[in-house]
């Protein structure tokens, strides 16, 4: 499984996750639940196997007001404060949630996020007397800060113990290649003012490129691994004197509106790959999905576009996002109570099946599977299993009990906020 960010939350107070149920209502027993459950699966998705029983979670000490955080097989809980400016950062391993290590971190501001890079943990602080950002190396054998720099990391490649990140200055911005061991700067760029630098993919894998449009209209894709300059292309005169730019992998895009969007290939020498009337200006961040580029309009609506010739595939309002899992969709109904999940055709947005009141969970244990949870609504408990998207047919794990937030899969577990505040984590099969 690819590495994940992935928050928790807090406690709510007083509150379930599942909304309430008026109390005449008499409580379902769960034996009952389950065949109610197994029945609306067999009706719905051509019926479903029934879990056995699994074993009980391990359970993570925590506090009300403690930030939690999931990092591809990593926990880390991030303490109140014990002292003014000072918190306690436990990292855990996933899913038989071992203590890694343990650290006292001083810091003025709050922990915004954390990349993990083989024994390198990296916190994102935002500091509140200056308003910008830092990083915190920490190492697990080492009790104190390995490095701490004002920098905002916007990717990591533990194999070339690299960091790629942001420094802004009273003048503006910088773009540095830092060795993860000591902080130290392995190559620098500076951004002009007016010109649009982006990396070539957010969160996830390490970007390949640095993207650079400027204001006298000229791509250029850096190597983030060497920062040495890697293309260079004019962009023609095709629309107005404004142009965007969405990383889309290898493929950068220029966009003019109503003048169509065309697609560079940074593994080409920024070859222009097309040109086409498509416009994407009203669409948040076109980026990869698989091997088709989607892109979604602010309150709903996603268009999917052939990265070979940047035509659209296909589009529809129905959908405001889209998770591309194995050779499949996984979409739903934005605005409901309780929602509801569809899997999708990538090719032609067609309807495969839909999954009722279960929501995906990301890659399942087997390609084309995915994993999925349900809510009972009146209880403090989630149901979860494994959605098999060539069959169409869940099958049931097992239930989560005294869930008070949100739950989420991660390296073979499901994690859950608690009613105690304490985490639990469910091994998966």
């Amino acid at each position: 499984m690819s590495p994940v960010l992935i928050d928790l939350g807090e406690v709510p107070r007083g509150e379930s996750l599942a909304p309430a149920v008026p109390a005449e209502a008499p409580p379902v027993p769960s034996r009952v639940l389950l065949a109610i459950l197994s029945m609306i699966l067999v009706v719905g998705l051509g019926g479903a196997v029934q879990p056995d029983r699994p074993a009980p979670p391990a359970i993570v000490p925590a506090a009300q007001g403690d930030v939690l955080r999931v990092v591809g097989d990593r926990l880390y809980v991030i303490g109140r404060q014990t002292s003014p400016g000072v918190r306690v950062v436990r990292s855990l391993s996933l899913p038989d949630a071992r203590l890694l290590s343990w650290h006292l971190v001083a810091l003025t501001g709050e922990i915004l996020d954390v990349a993990a890079a083989g024994d390198m943990l990296l916190l994102s602080v935002l500091n509140e007397r200056t308003s910008r950002f830092g990083t915190i190396a920490l190492r697990a054998t080492d009790p104190d800060p390995v490095w701490r720099l004002p920098v905002l990391v916007e990717g990591v490649s533990p194999a070339d113990r690299l960091a790629l990140v942001r420094e802004e200055d009273d003048t503006g911005f910088w773009w540095r290649g830092l060795d993860l061991a000591t902080g130290e700067v392995r190559w620098s760029l500076r951004q002009p003012g007016d010109d649009v630098m982006s990396p070539s993919t957010h969160g996830g894998a390490y970007p390949d490129w640095l993207y650079q449009l400027t204001t006298d209209r000229r791509l250029l894709a850096w190597d983030t691994r060497t920062g040495r300059l890697s293309a260079t292309r004019n962009i023609p005169e095709r629309g107005p004197e404004t142009l965007s730019l969405w990383p889309a992998g290898d493929m950068a895009l220029i966009g003019a509106r109503s003048d169509g969007t065309t697609g560079y290939d940074a593994t080409e020498g920024l070859r222009q790959r097309w040109h086409s009337g498509v416009n994407l200006s009203w669409y948040r961040n076109p980026s990869p999905c698989g091997d088709l580029i989607c892109a979604f309009l602010p309150q709903r609506g996603i268009m999917v576009i052939d990265p070979r010739t940047g035509r659209e595939r296909w589009s529809s309002d129905r959908w405001n996002y889209a998770e591309r899992v194995g050779g499949y969709l996984v979409t739903g109904l934005p605005g409901t109570a309780f929602p509801e999940h569809f899997v999708l055709d990538p090719a032609t947005g067609d309807v495969l099946g839909e999954a009722g009141r279960w929501e995906s969970g990301g890659p399942g244990p087997e390609p084309d599977t995915a994993y999925v949870r349900r809510v009972v609504s009146g209880e403090d408990r989630v149901w979860y299993g494994v959605l098999d998207m060539r069959r169409m047919r869940i099958r049931v794990s097992g239930v989560a009990d005294r869930v008070a937030g949100d739950c989420h899969f991660a390296a073979g577990a499901l994690i859950c906020r608690r009613l105690d505040a304490s985490v639990g984590v469910w091994r998966l099969d």
